[in-house]
């Protein structure tokens, strides 16, 4: 009853300081800008979690464009660590020009939710019901519905118990959960969606403590229920004010997961209510680990994520264009002509790639410079970082204003912080972390007055720096990071699990395997493997959306620069793979007229690869496996294929007579779909017997 009274009083007071002139209540938010774990350091030693950037942009941009989707006003920004930088980007931030008005609140103390949602009710902002969102959430949701449903519940229902609504989404199919509070199961009122079980099975060990007769008594209100393990947080609610001062009451609540959900759910004092709201479209992850760091990027750049994607340029001050499918580049981008640029890249402005260096599959910031030779795949590099020549990059994160030394070897999920500097030559072991910057110093807690003083919001700038040179090499600067015992959970998560590694790694082990002068037949294999089915999927994809022929023909150059292949090795897989994208059909005179249609529209990307004779002869072998496949050998395709491409100036004709001179080399196969060719082969050879003879008579040399 005593606690009651105080809250009903609390509220009272509040609703008193409110604007009785305002006609319209203004929609509130508060966003967690830190994400009170340790799952990414040593990174966030020196980088504020909030400015961590998914494709470049710093995580904050994505939660603005999300409360400025709802329609919110007002936000508020509760900060515990590296408060002067964040406070320095949001001062400069065009985003923030799309709210009336953005504040910090600078909570130097707070090292958990609780904390900061005790500290938001310290300042007595909060006049209505408010969105609470986590900085780490990338999300494109419509969260109207939830804020609907929450303020029909309170204000027609008349249910002042409903005091937060959850905003959950559906997991995909390959869901892996690392940590306990993202392995959830829950049970719903499906009429009511109120919460009323809520748990981690891994914490659980994989057990529902739902059933027993400890836990009977809160179903009696619920005679149906939906129990679900297919739903992810997303990281946004939907909160009354109530919220907040509960946090204030139970003092002891610091987590969200562990505290407060079960605290409310379980209460047999608090009448409190909590709901659920499951967003059925678009699209939501989080980032509070390293693993969920290299997903989300990677779900930008191949789109899955739109229209939060580098080319629609939402955010900051960002100027990408997407130059072909799985690039995008800013301005004044320097790429050298003999470099490498492969697929699901993004290139920041002012970066310059040298020759023969490689990129692909990788994020690189504003100002990074790739040296000669280097080859960077898998990776993300933030702003300003350095390459050396030779250097090689797999699989890693490097950090704001790194150097990676000359013929330096980073191996696979290593991340290195900002300012860190590896010598030319060393080579860093796979899963190691480096850093420069101390971990934060401790700071005031609870009984702090909850303003912190200027010591206190810069003593993360006063760190001591310590260079372990057995570790970076003579002249680096950084040393080897070792978890402290409130660090371990940052040691469950890399940047790449061991399968998506798996598939990263294939087309780097191709070049490094192609460039080896001492590999066995065998080992030969592999990456021819891997550059055939690499230009498979460039050229398929490109056909089947109707992508630029000179785009196809860029990034199957830079296939070939990568495997060391030729022109007539491309073009004997380009070919064959085109064919595939036609469908099959019963009609001869449809499959001959999708036939010459395709080699029309694709003459340009063919003619660049299959360039002299000996390549066109090739090639026209090469098209024979689909010329005799199931569904198609019936047409007898082959020579209105020649045909077409005798016609389109693919083919020449002495390219396509020596085809059909070694047809009895190639097989029994090979020399029915010669005679199937004999009227042309036959016309071909009369024309050049005529041509010869005329030019004989004529007094004219050959030549």
């Amino acid at each position: 009853v005593r606690r009651s009274e105080r809250l009903v009083n609390k509220m009272s007071s509040k609703v008193k300081k409110t604007n009785k002139d305002e006609e319209k209540e203004i929609l509130q938010a508060v966003v967690l800008g830190d994400s009170f774990s340790k799952r990414m350091v040593p990174v966030t030693y020196s980088l504020p979690h909030a400015l961590i950037p998914v494709a470049n942009v710093p995580l904050i941009e994505y939660a603005l464009e999300l409360l400025v989707s709802a329609g919110v006003a007002q936000v508020f920004i509760v900060v515990a660590e590296h408060t002067a930088a964040l406070q320095q980007y949001l001062d400069n931030a065009e985003s923030c020009k799309q709210f009336t008005e953005v504040n910090v609140i600078v909570a130097p103390g707070c090292k958990t939710p609780g904390q900061a949602m005790r500290e938001v009710d310290s300042r007595d902002k909060i006049r209505g019901d408010f969105i609470l969102c986590n900085v780490d959430t990338v999300a494109h949701l419509d969260i109207a519905p939830a804020l609907a449903a929450h303020k029909r519940r309170r204000e027609e229902e008349k249910n002042k118990d409903a005091i937060f609504t959850m905003i959950l989404r559906p997991s995909g199919a390959q869901r892996q959960a690392l940590y306990p509070d993202e392995d959830l199961v829950v049970a719903v009122d499906p009429a009511t969606k109120r919460l009323v079980h809520y748990q981690s099975m891994s914490a659980k060990g994989f057990a529902m403590d739902i059933i027993g007769p400890d836990n009977v008594h809160r179903f009696d209100a619920h005679p149906t229920l939906q129990i679900r393990y297919d739903l992810d947080f997303t990281g946004v609610c939907v909160c009354s004010p109530e919220a907040l001062l509960v946090f204030t009451d139970e003092f002891d609540w610091q987590d969200f997961h562990k505290d407060f959900i079960p605290g409310v759910l379980y209460s047999e004092i608090l009448s409190y209510q909590i709901h659920t709201h499951v967003a059925t479209s678009g699209y939501c992850a989080r980032v509070s680990s390293f693993a969920q760091f290299a997903s989300v990027n990677m779900d930008v750049v191949r789109r899955w994520t739109y229209p939060l994607v580098p080319d629609v340029n939402l955010f900051c001050d960002t100027r990408y264009t997407y130059v072909h499918p799985g690039v995008y580049k800013e301005d004044n981008v320097s790429l050298a002509q003999s470099s490498i640029i492969g697929l699901d890249t993004v290139i920041g402005a002012g970066s310059r790639i040298a020759d023969k260096a490689l990129v692909s599959s990788s994020l690189l910031g504003r100002g990074c410079v790739i040296g000669e030779g280097a080859i960077v795949e898998g990776c993300f590099l933030l702003n300003d970082v350095q390459v050396g020549a030779g250097a090689v990059l797999r699989n890693c994160m490097v950090c704001h204003n790194a150097v990676i030394g000359a013929q330096a070897d980073v191996g696979n999920n290593c991340v290195v912080a900002c300012g860190v500097s590896v010598a030319a030559g060393v080579t860093i072991k796979p899963n190691t972390r480096l850093c420069v910057a101390e971990k934060p110093k401790e700071e005031a807690g609870d009984d702090d007055d909850g303003f912190g003083s200027e010591d206190d919001e810069d003593s993360d700038q006063q760190n001591i720096v310590i260079t372990n040179e057995k570790i970076v090499g003579a002249g680096g600067k950084g040393r080897q990071w070792e978890a402290n015992d409130d660090e371990k959970g940052a040691l469950m998560n890399g940047l790449y699990p061991d399968e998506a590694m798996l598939a990263v790694n294939l087309s780097t082990a191709a070049v490094a395997t192609a460039s080896d002068d001492e590999t066995d037949d065998d080992e030969d294999a592999g990456p021819a493997m891997s550059f055939e089915k690499e230009v498979e999927d460039i050229v398929s994809r490109g056909v089947e959306e109707g992508v630029n022929p000179d785009n196809i023909c860029m990034e199957v150059n830079g296939r070939k620069f990568a495997h060391d292949k030729t022109f007539g090795d491309c073009a004997m897989v380009m070919f064959p793979t085109m064919l595939r994208t036609l469908k099959a059909t019963e009609s001869r005179k449809e499959a001959f007229a999708d036939v010459q249609k395709l080699i029309k529209t694709w003459k340009v990307v063919l003619t660049k690869f299959a360039r002299n004779t000996n390549d066109q002869k090739e090639t026209m072998a090469a098209i024979e496996p689909w010329v005799m496949s199931d569904g198609w050998k019936q047409h007898k395709l082959m020579m209105p294929l020649i045909k077409a491409c005798y016609d389109q100036d693919v083919f020449t004709d002495e390219a396509i007579l020596d085809w059909a001179a070694e047809a009895t080399d190639r097989g029994e196969e090979s020399v029915k779909l010669k005679e199937e060719c004999k009227q042309l082969l036959d016309y071909l050879e009369e024309s050049g017997s005529e041509g010869e003879s005329d030019t004989d008579d004529d007094g004219h040399d050959m030549e």
